[in-house]
């Protein structure tokens, strides 16, 4: 049997404070809490930039392989024997890419956006030539209209051409 004394009261308050915690108690359990969401950010963040780094690759492999594609298709449309069919038939292939160039600059005449096509396939200057059937004369005053109607130079023609083909 348990003796009732005095000190009764006070195992009462040493029982009742032991549930309670104390702040020190409080800022542990806060701050390990705050390590385990930083590590979860963390994690998630590593876990997103792999999977952006997969997501690059990937458009860069597509990247790659519609360059492939049309480098082929250049090649087949070289060896026709008709120049100007050929154009004709790199024309309706790309005929997307022609729309995006007249919708970006309505001022292109078609001849304008044949020539930056071929230069946007990568065609070299000689090829075009033989492409378009123009002189070098016309193709080099041709090419100065084009940068004109495109506000640039005849010099980041090129550069431009590419851009503006290998976008979506």
């Amino acid at each position: 049997m348990q003796k009732s004394s005095i000190f009764a009261p006070d195992l009462q308050k040493k029982n009742m404070e032991s549930h309670f915690l104390g702040v020190p108690d409080i800022i542990i359990i806060a701050n390990a809490a705050v390590v385990l969401i930083i590590g979860f950010i963390v994690e998630r963040i590593i876990t997103f930039r792999h999977e952006l780094t997969d997501l690059r690759i990937r458009l860069l492999a597509s990247r790659h392989e519609q360059a492939q594609r049309d480098r082929i298709i250049l090649e087949q449309i070289k060896q026709h024997a008709d120049k100007s069919g050929a154009l004709d038939e790199l024309l309706h292939i790309f005929s997307n890419k022609a729309q995006l160039f007249q919708r970006e600059y309505p001022s292109l005449t078609d001849t304008d956006v044949q020539v930056l096509l071929l230069i946007g396939l990568g065609v070299d200057n000689n090829e075009i030539l033989s492409f378009t059937g123009m002189s070098k004369r016309t193709y080099y005053k041709r090419r100065q209209l084009i940068a004109q109607r495109m506000n640039t130079t005849a010099a980041n023609l090129d550069k431009l051409a590419k851009i503006v083909f290998t976008s979506n």
